[in-house]
């Protein structure tokens, strides 16, 4: 809708001004969206930004739990021995999770 919301009125003042080239050109850069933000779109960078970071949180926590999880689980089944080793090292981690079905 913006976009031919645009269209229109550059048409319109392309007709209005057509004896003053810089004029049109001034207006063609405004409407063409060298000055004008709208405020869908910083609203909507706004929105992808709080996304985000709710992600992150959500993806922290959720990890968090699963390392929680498995250590517990190394624990009951009396391999206290691993834990230091899933701390550090991801790939043996991997295999624990797949292990113990996490």
């Amino acid at each position: 809708m913006y976009t031919d919301l645009t269209k229109l009125i550059i048409k319109i003042a392309d007709y209005i001004f057509r004896e003053e080239d810089n004029v049109r050109k001034g207006i063609g850069d405004i409407m063409g969206g060298k000055v004008l933000e709208l405020e869908s779109e910083r609203l909507k960078a706004e929105g992808k930004a709080i996304g985000r970071a709710e992600g992150e949180a959500i993806g922290q926590i959720q990890g968090e739990v699963r390392l929680g999880s498995l250590i517990t689980r190394l624990i009951q089944d009396q391999r206290t021995e691993e834990i230091p080793i899933v701390s550090t090292d991801s790939k043996r981690r991997e295999q624990l999770y797949k292990e113990y079905g996490l």
